[in-house]
């Protein structure tokens, strides 16, 4: 098979975000391995005992990081749903995007709901009124579970499908999603909304997922990507 235009696409590209995914989970998750003390000195960095570094209903972090990008992400959609049905020319990678754009953001959700993590602020470290538990320890019943990946980054990071589609231009998409996730994502960090592992975990899963939509869309992506060269 001749080689391809679109980046990273053979199977064996997917092992270095299973490997990534994999120590994130294991570093943050398991007690003993450091990564507690490291999400806490982190979060630390935004906490001074009484508040947090971004008041959590603060009209402009709202408006530059959360509702804003949100919104941006949401137009994004639109026009790709335009594209895909008017420009046959991007057809193909503008269903490509939208796959990553609504598969991350959906694993993300889904697993949150399973991973029974709290959030910084729920915590009593925090002014909250639970322990810090793991990934990996056991929960009591009643514990939150809606932190773990990071749900609001999920839509930004979802944005590093462009690497596989920019032909020459994908450092440029890789810079942009991970520029947009980061913001989105250390956004909440200073909010208290999720600890540092949240996000980086979220930006491995995303990578892991879009490569994996790039492999099993290679020969129509590669065809569109090359006819457009």
């Amino acid at each position: 098979m001749a080689a391809s235009r679109i980046p990273s696409v053979e199977r064996g590209s997917l092992l270095a975000p299973v490997l990534t995914v994999g120590a994130i989970t294991l570093f943050f998750g398991v007690p003993g391995f450091g990564g507690e003390a490291v999400d806490l000195w982190c979060q630390r960095l935004f906490w001074d005992g009484h508040a947090w570094l971004i008041p959590h209903e603060h009209k402009l972090g709202l408006a530059l990081a959360y509702d804003g990008p949100k919104a941006l992400i949401i137009l994004w959609a639109v026009t790709l749903i335009f594209a895909a049905i008017f420009a046959r020319r991007y057809r193909v990678r503008a269903l490509y995007l939208l796959a990553c754009l609504a598969v991350v953001s959906v694993v993300a959700t889904q697993l949150r709901a399973v991973t029974g993590m709290a959030t910084p602020l729920e915590l009593k470290a925090f002014g909250g009124v639970h322990d810090h538990l793991l990934l990996f320890q056991p929960k009591p019943a009643g514990y939150p579970s809606h932190a773990f990946p990071a749900g609001h980054a999920s839509g930004g990071f979802a944005l590093l499908g462009l690497y596989w589609v920019l032909a020459e231009r994908r450092w440029r998409g890789l810079a942009l999603g991970l520029g947009v996730g980061c913001w989105m994502g250390f956004y909440q960090v200073a909010r208290g909304e999720h600890f540092l592992s949240h996000t980086l975990a979220t930006a491995a899963l995303a990578w892991l997922l879009c490569a994996g939509l790039a492999l099993v869309l290679r020969d129509p992506l590669d065809r569109e990507v090359s006819s457009s060269s």
